[in-house]
């Protein structure tokens, strides 16, 4: 039983040494606007983060957050494709069929299905003499 054990040592190993190069990695993507630029590291963790004085100034500031998400995201996207080979190899699994070429797909953002909750059970219940302050029902006649 020590072939097993020692394929788990070599795995952790390797798991180790391939950790320690992805937390040394750099990818920087920028927003659709161009307007922030974002660096990760190749774990997905934002080390940097540097926005255009002309966000700050322009008509649209309120759209900041937005391309701010869009940076971060545009980068870990970038670490995560450059890792992902690394990854399989590591682990024995297959790599994804190749991304077809030309323009992505585009996809209409949809609503959630809504949930579909049984009726609720008819409550003949009365409200109209519970003091919702005191938790006490009121006296016969009302309280004024």
């Amino acid at each position: 039983m020590t072939a097993p054990r020692r394929d788990l040592r070599l795995m952790q190993q390797q798991a180790g040494e391939l950790d320690a190069q992805l937390a040394a990695a750099r990818h920087a993507a920028r927003s659709a606007d161009q307007l922030v630029n974002a660096i990760v590291t190749g774990q997905g963790k934002l080390v940097d983060l540097r926005i255009d004085d002309r966000a700050l100034r322009g008509a649209h500031a309120q759209k900041l957050g937005v391309g701010i998400v869009d940076a971060i995201r545009n980068a870990r996207n970038h670490a995560l494709a450059s890792s992902l080979p690394q990854l399989n190899a590591l682990f024995g699994k297959q790599p994804p069929p190749p991304a077809a070429t030309g323009p992505a797909p585009q996809r209409h953002a949809t609503a959630p299905e809504p949930a579909h909750y049984p009726p609720e059970p008819d409550d003949d219940q009365s409200f109209e003499e519970l003091d919702f302050l005191t938790d006490k029902p009121e006296p016969e006649g009302g309280r004024w």
